[in-house]
């Protein structure tokens, strides 16, 4: 039997946090972007729900590469355990290979955001960045 190594892009952890407080807190975090170096997340709205009731926001993660400069993604906020959820980026549309320079710059932003993205969701306020104006979809 060959084997094959498992390739996800879902980039995520989990928190000690009520599910339904992290929620609550991504909920307050429309509209927000989330910075952390050049790179930064845009939280733009509330999108739906998954399995066990995770709720998926839309968003954009700005990589800060000229080269790779932003990727649509779903932010994923799924219970875990009780009092743990799951916290997680996951592009939408293609990379390319894992080695390409689109999923190495995705995974790069996505890895140094999630902690800041944690903190937000886990309420506290001290690692959140200021609220931005999200334009209308056209």
């Amino acid at each position: 039997m060959i084997e094959t190594p498992i390739r996800s892009t879902f980039v995520g952890h989990t928190a000690q946090v009520g599910f339904a407080d992290a929620v609550d807190a991504a909920d307050r975090l429309i509209g927000t972007e989330i910075s952390v170096g050049s790179a930064r997340l845009l939280v733009k709205e509330r999108i739906g729900e998954g399995l066990a009731g995770a709720a998926w926001y839309s968003g954009v993660l700005r990589t800060g590469s000229k080269l790779v400069p932003s990727v649509r993604v779903d932010v994923v906020v799924s219970p875990w355990s009780s009092g743990r959820v799951e916290i997680g980026i996951r592009p939408l549309g293609r990379l390319g290979g894992v080695e390409s320079l689109r999923a190495g710059r995705f995974f790069h932003a996505a890895w140094a955001l999630l902690p800041s993205l944690t903190a937000a969701l886990s309420d506290q306020p001290e690692r959140r960045s200021a609220p931005v104006e999200v334009a209308a979809a056209a």
